[in-house]
């Protein structure tokens, strides 16, 4: 090994400088950048090294360490041609043998024959020198930055470089020496940026090493766990301090912390008259438009904790003019709270059939009708849902209630001007109108889930309307050709589907793709006109709901070739399919079963061997007179019939069978 290998105590240091990133582009940035950087190490043998991703708002970092000198020399080993064709009818080298010796600068007569997948090749060994580390850093960084992707890019100037955001200057130093590259717009060397305000001017790094260190010097926390952990640390502070509770939503403290370099959280606060409007509401405009925390009491009623009048925000800068900046953002939410008082009001004035009315004028999708014509199809749909689950008449007709009542709240002026409280306002409003509790509250859980780990609907009337709503989506979609592929899917059908699975095997309802998607494209043609084949149509919904349920089981943590196993069969439902996963799953490990497998698998080879389908002829039990033949007939016989019973039955009959056949 190389001396300078064995050190392998060198670090090397790549940033980018960009104006202000968007904060949902940061994280996945820097690990794309990461990744690419590990893969493109590994692919010159250097795994041993580490690397440390940094980012912030302005910067996408990496500092790796435990690099060496140069790569190893390596001893290459080459395949030549065959020995069969080495030499002449002479036995001289033949001009492929000498040919592969100049190739590779040596003389034929130091070709060596090994044997190789049955055949003898001529081979050879030659000595590989490693490649300088800082020649491979130069080269392979400037790859690492143009391979990266984001949802947005952006084009500035006359550059033809596309990019998540301008690049304004670029960092490439190996310990204290720059390695020299350029994007097409910027030379990379040793000055970065610190805060934009607390220090503004370029300075110098020393060292590689020195990363970390230099940019806190200078009011940036280029760390994103320790900037996280920071921006807890002082709510916890200040929850201590004024004697109150504040949630924290993980997604909205991953946004903060990369909306920032050097968090400083404050307190403010807001008129307790705004109290008076839903906390659904409240919480929206504080947490998703201006990315505060809502405050709660540290006292638990019967409601749970008491929203408080006010809120915790984080500034992008220290504790100097804090209170001016804490008055400032009073102002803001103080507005936005007024307008939302406002529509409040205003929504109340109208009944729900106003809302309901204006659905009409609202196009769902061109060519597939207004969204009032959608919610007749979800209500259409609901109900023969319900039937299939044979609920009762008054469950029909809550069911029929939430159906019709499910979209109204879309055409407040409340959600028009928040979207992310749609469903929540629906259930508000209808409460105040007098509807039931159920249908109030299916108005907002006919959403859920929403994430692979949301709740589901909590009311059973609210299940169809759940149910009627996705599938109504994907028909609509896949009728326009809309199927989603790679990662291409604008309209979230995956989640769609995902949750069509989620809520029919989490709450363990006996329905079938099959027939669901029948049901759904039938309802509809009937209502609008398009020339889509619907056998087609219906197939490519039941296989696309297939590939989110095996998803789903695979979530679940079941065996591949398990899911493979109970998704093989055609028909039975879903439901079946997950009970009979979950048996064969505690099941694989037994003895017994896996000699019954065996066992089967015996019997269906011999028959296959020996049956020929023209001979083959119908088996009767009157002409069977010996015990084991009996048997193995009523064992065979039980198991064609258990095919719609249970699991556990049906695999209890498989062992039968095994004992029969080793009997026998």
């Amino acid at each position: 090994m190389h001396e300078s290998s064995k050190e392998a105590n060198n670090q090397y240091l790549l940033e980018i400088g960009l104006e202000e990133m968007p904060a949902g582009m940061i994280l996945p940035a820097v690990e794309q950048l990461k990744k690419a950087a590990e893969k493109s190490l590994e692919s010159n043998r250097l795994q041993s090294a580490k690397v440390q991703p940094f980012s912030s708002p302005r910067r996408l970092a990496l500092l790796i360490s435990e690099l060496p000198e140069k790569q190893e020399d390596r001893i290459e080993e080459l395949k030549g041609p065959p020995a069969s064709i080495a030499r002449d009818q002479d036995g001289a080298w033949s001009k492929a043998a000498l040919g592969f010796a100049k190739k590779n600068g040596i003389e034929p007569d130091s070709l060596e024959l090994r044997n190789f997948d049955g055949r003898d090749y001529l081979y050879t060994a030659k000595n590989v020198q490693g490649a300088s580390l800082k020649d491979i850093l130069k080269q392979e960084a400037p790859e690492w930055i143009k391979g990266l992707n984001f949802p947005k890019n952006m084009r500035w100037g006359d550059y033809k470089m596309r990019f998540a955001r301008p690049v304004r200057w670029l960092v490439s130093l190996w310990n204290e020496e720059v390695l020299h590259f350029s994007l097409e717009m910027v030379e990379a060397g040793k000055h970065t940026l610190g805060h934009r305000f607390l220090s503004p001017k370029p300075s110098e790094l020393l060292h590689a090493q020195d990363y970390h260190s230099h940019l806190h010097k200078h009011f940036v926390e280029a760390d994103f766990n320790n900037r996280r952990n920071e921006i807890l640390s002082q709510i916890r502070e200040l929850e201590s301090k004024h004697d109150c509770k504040v949630e924290i939503a993980d997604d909205l403290l991953e946004e903060v912390t990369n909306l920032v370099e050097w968090p400083q959280a404050m307190m403010g606060g807001y008129d307790e008259n705004f109290l008076g409007l839903p906390e659904s509401v409240l919480v929206t405009s504080m947490a998703v438009h201006q990315r505060y925390f809502p405050v709660y009491s540290n006292q638990t009623d019967s409601g749970g904790n008491k929203l408080l009048p006010q809120f915790i925000a984080i500034r992008n800068g220290n504790e100097q003019h804090l209170e001016t900046v804490c008055q400032g953002n009073e102002r803001v939410l103080r507005a936005r709270l007024s307008d939302a008082r406002f529509f409040y009001e205003e929504d109340q004035k109208k009944p729900l059939q106003h809302f309901q009315e204006l659905l009409e004028r609202v196009v769902f999708f061109q060519k597939r009708g207004s969204q009032h014509e959608r919610v007749q199809r979800i209500q259409t749909l609901s109900l023969k849902l319900g039937e299939m689950l044979q609920f009762n008449e008054e469950e029909l007709q809550k069911v029929k209630r939430i159906a019709e009542l499910c979209k109204f709240d879309l055409q407040t002026q409340m959600v028009y001007e928040f979207p992310e409280l749609q469903g929540m306002m629906g259930e508000v409003y209808s409460a105040l109108k007098g509807e039931e509790s159920q249908v109030s509250r299916g108005i907002r859980e006919h959403y859920f889930p929403r994430t692979s780990g949301d709740s589901l609907p909590s009311d059973q009337v609210t299940l169809p309307v759940a149910l009627a709503d996705r599938m109504d989506m994907l028909s609509v979609a896949f009728s326009l050709k809309m199927i989603p592929s790679g990662s291409a899917d604008p309209y979230a059908l995956r989640r769609m589907a995902q949750g069509v699975v989620q809520i029919v095997l989490g709450k363990q309802l006996p329905l079938g793709w099959e027939e669901f998607s029948s049901l759904s494209v039938q309802i509809l043609r009937d209502q609008q006109e398009f020339t889509n084949e619907p056998e087609i149509l219906e197939k490519q919904l039941v296989n696309f709901l297939n590939q989110r349920e095996r998803w789903y089981l695979q979530e679940k943590g079941f065996r591949h070739d398990l899911i493979d196993a109970v998704l093989k069969p055609t028909s039975g439902t879903p439901l079946n399919r997950l009970n009979f996963a979950s048996t064969l799953s505690e099941d694989l490990n037994l003895p017994e079963f896996k000699k019954s497998v065996e066992a089967v698998v015996r019997a269906i080879n011999i028959t296959n061997k020996y049956a020929e389908e023209s001979q083959a002829a119908k088996l009767e039990e009157a002409s069977l007179t010996h015990e084991a033949e009996l048997a193995l007939y009523q064992a065979l016989e039980a198991m064609a019939l258990d095919s719609e019973s249970s699991p556990q039955q049906y695999l209890k009959t498989l062992y039968q069978l095994f004992v029969i056949l080793n009997a026998g």
